[in-house]
């Protein structure tokens, strides 16, 4: 599994980052977040699924593999 963080869509809120900051981050410079990882381990898959449903603004996307 994928995520994706749209940057047009971030709005720094930072629910990712505290949902799942094994998994989101925010970028250096700036408040939006970023993916730390192209595939997402599977260990952290629930938890990344979590933050991305908890974003205001739907930033978050998710590519099945």
């Amino acid at each position: 599994m994928r995520m994706i963080v749209d940057q047009i869509k971030c709005g720094t809120a930072g629910m990712c980052v505290k949902t799942c900051p094994e998994v989101f981050r925010f970028q250096e410079g700036s408040k939006k977040a970023i993916a730390l990882f192209d595939i997402i381990p599977p260990s952290l898959e629930r938890k990344a699924l979590e933050a991305a449903r908890l974003c205001p603004n739907k930033a978050i996307f998710t590519i099945m593999e």
